[in-house]
């Protein structure tokens, strides 16, 4: 039985939506609406649908072993922070720093993100439908970031590990300081740091590119449109 949650969120602070799942399930009678639906897959884990969200700050940091979590509107900054084994889905925008040090999981945003998209990441996978701002997967150590559209200046700075996709133009920096990793661009930067050197696009890149356009919505045809950058020290 995967226990489906409609929780409302406005008048507690949005760092505590863990508590709230963790008390709907101890104590449903709190909830004003709590439903109990048969599915065949994961029959412990829960779905939780956030109310009242708009726009705050923190919602959902820290957030762990669910089966998905899914936001009305748009939210503030820092939004799923930290998160580990779960599926959220914000049905907005997004403000700064969606996802920072996420360790496992899926994050998508329906909308736009603000800067500093999955900073730090560590594992997992993020997904932008719309436009981010700057500095997309700085600091990125090991986790996937997928934005559909275009992305602001120094994307993946500082990058240690893991994977950038961006399906549209990049600002200027790309890849300032990038020490590891790969970037793949469907579009145009405005400028390419020297930390960055064009490479052959290989089988194990064309693979793990295609899976990750599957999971964005892209059509597997858009692989020849991109360009992959890695760093030049890389062996």
């Amino acid at each position: 039985m995967a226990r489906v949650i409609e929780i409302q969120v406005s008048e507690t602070h949005p760092a505590r939506l863990q508590h709230l799942i963790d008390d709907a399930i101890e104590n449903p009678d709190r909830l004003d609406a709590i439903t109990i639906q048969t599915t065949d897959e994961e029959p412990d884990a829960i779905y939780a649908i956030v109310q009242g969200g708009y726009g705050k700050d923190h919602l959902g940091a820290g957030l762990r072993n669910l089966l998905k979590v899914e936001t009305m509107g748009s939210i503030g900054d820092y939004a799923f922070a930290c998160t580990s084994d779960c599926e959220c889905v914000v049905q907005g925008n997004v403000g700064e720093y969606f996802g920072h040090s996420q360790v496992s999981g899926t994050l998508l945003v329906m909308g736009s993100a603000g800067r500093g998209v999955s900073a730090m990441a560590l594992g997992g996978l993020s997904v932008v439908l719309g436009d981010a701002a700057e500095q997309v997967a700085a600091s990125l150590r090991g986790a996937a970031v997928l934005v559909r559209g275009n992305v602001g200046e120094q994307a993946g700075f500082r990058m240690r590990s893991g994977t950038l996709v961006i399906g549209g133009d990049a600002g200027p920096g790309l890849g300032h300081q990038l020490t590891g990793g790969r970037i793949y661009i469907r579009g145009e930067a405005k400028g390419i740091s020297s930390d960055l050197e064009e490479c052959r696009l290989r089988e194990p890149d064309r693979l793990k590119l295609s899976l990750l356009l599957l999971k964005a919505g892209l059509k597997a045809s858009a692989l020849k449109e991109f360009r992959v950058y890695r760093s030049p020290n890389e062996v």
